[in-house]
């Protein structure tokens, strides 16, 4: 596929290695910079340098034979014009676009669309982050969660402790303890165990599962034991993300907003007047301030300011001393890998940049892959393929599961067929129409899962 992205920002360029990986070609745009040269030096891809939403400089790009065009820039308005530019001269069929501002994404069901604004897919990494911390906290004991077959299922990590049920047993045991499940991967000390379902759980191991979303509860307590429902939460604030967790929150919990600007502290309380939100003015790595506002007695404690330094600060100090449960947002790289390490304090660490490119892959879905999410930083990943051909066609179809060798480090979870969920038995066969989950612990072999998956080129779809 030819694609077009425009911004080379830190979810541009993560964006332009995975599809360069996947065989796409790709054309990555934006004005002349540092990461731009960069780019160019450590991927394979082509780079054109000038205003993104420009018809000259898209023209240059190959806008005329492109078929999806990824508009990923900082700034929304430039990422609509070049949309729109894309559709209206040059006629790319699919556009993506990163959509920040509030204003718009209220309207988008009014604005974006095919007798609209021509975009087919707005993302929002507000939303998509949101969402994710919503799932983290309606599982306790997760590190990171995700979801495919229309969020039916999640795929989440967990790390596990002592006093969950099995913890010491082996780990075969976890895929019939309730419901259908499958243990994905496992990590010991930070390296992947390979033949791990011989193995038993022990405490400080990670493990990624799938589930039945209704039953993850039940399947966490395997490993993990499960806590207190959550009352009371204070968000470290000063972002958009911040300020759309407050308000999602709000629905189901006491929430405090602390805002370190006295403006902003006074725009946050009129934009969430009609919720039960108390926004505070105040710095969240003040010691004092956090034992006068009673912030020490929160079950939760989000730290999404603007800063990596202080959101990681403030986590610690509400770790150490006071024993609160803590969740920071780190957007750089260098911050994520110290904050996550194998002795971190911090119980939970969400990256912005991972979160958004899953979005934008699950929305790109090449060849036959129908969702994505991206796991330790992009290093891992599960994808959702959708299975498609004849016996005579396919690779996989028809075929038993232990008769079929599959690229290294993939490991198959539960798979859909009409609307019954399966797991991947030795003898299961697999037939035309199947949404497959696989999880791979190093995602370059996604190349090679893709194309074991799709059809022979000779295969004609059904009509």
């Amino acid at each position: 596929m030819k694609i077009i992205i425009l911004g080379s920002g830190n979810v541009g360029i993560e964006l332009a290695k995975y599809l360069v990986n996947a065989g796409h070609a790709v054309t990555l745009v934006d004005n002349a910079s540092e990461d731009l040269n960069q780019a160019l030096n450590r991927i394979d891809l082509r780079v054109v340098s000038g205003n993104p939403a420009s018809p000259n400089v898209l023209r240059n790009a190959g806008a005329e034979n492109t078929e999806l065009l990824v508009a990923a820039t900082p700034d929304d308005e430039v990422n609509i014009t070049a949309c729109c530019v894309g559709a209206f001269l040059f006629r790319i069929p699919r556009k993506i676009a990163r959509i920040r501002s509030i204003d718009y994404l209220r309207e988008a069901e009014t604005l974006f669309g095919t007798n609209a604004v021509p975009i087919d897919h707005v993302i929002s990494p507000e939303h998509i982050i949101t969402e994710d911390i919503c799932d983290l906290i309606e599982l306790p004991g997760t590190s990171a969660v995700g979801s495919c077959f229309n969020g039916r299922v999640i795929v989440a990590a967990a790390k596990v402790l002592v006093g969950g049920k099995l913890t010491g047993s082996s780990i075969e045991r976890f895929e019939n303890y309730d419901g259908k499940a499958c243990a994905l991967a496992l990590y010991r000390h930070g390296k992947y165990v390979k033949d791990f379902k011989k193995d038993v759980f022990k405490p400080g191991d990670i493990l990624y599962f799938c589930c039945e979303r209704d039953r993850a509860l039940s399947q966490l307590s395997a490993i993990v034991p499960l806590k207190k429902s959550l009352s009371n939460i204070t968000i470290a604030g000063g972002t958009h993300i911040a300020d759309a967790l407050s308000r999602a929150l709000s629905e189901r919990y006491r929430v405090k907003l602390i805002e370190e600007d006295a403006d902003r502290a006074r725009r946050s309380a009129d934009a969430l007047y009609d919720t039960s939100v108390e926004v505070l003015h105040g710095n969240h790595i003040d010691i004092d301030f956090l034992h006068e506002e009673q912030i020490d007695k929160s079950d939760l404690f989000i730290a999404a300011a603007p800063l990596d330094e202080k959101n990681i600060m403030s986590s610690l100090i509400l770790r150490r001393l006071h024993k609160v449960r803590t969740l920071a947002v780190i957007k750089n790289s260098s911050f994520y890998d110290l904050a996550r390490g194998e002795r971190s304090e911090i119980d939970t660490i969400i990256s912005p940049k991972e979160a958004t490119i899953s979005a934008l892959l699950s929305n790109i879905r090449q060849e036959g892959v129908e969702s994505t999410t991206l796991f330790r930083q992009g290093d891992s990943e599960a994808i959702e393929l959708k299975l498609e051909g004849s016996k005579l066609s396919s690779h996989v179809i028809g075929r038993k599961i232990e008769s079929i060798t599959f690229p290294s480090g993939v490991t198959l979870g539960l798979i859909l067929r009409g609307r019954r969920l399966l797991q991947p038995t030795a003898d299961l066969v697999f037939e035309d129409g199947d949404h497959l989950l696989a999880y791979l612990s190093d995602h370059r072999q996604m190349r090679a899962l893709v194309k074991m998956c799709r059809p022979r080129s000779f295969w004609i779809p059904k009509w």
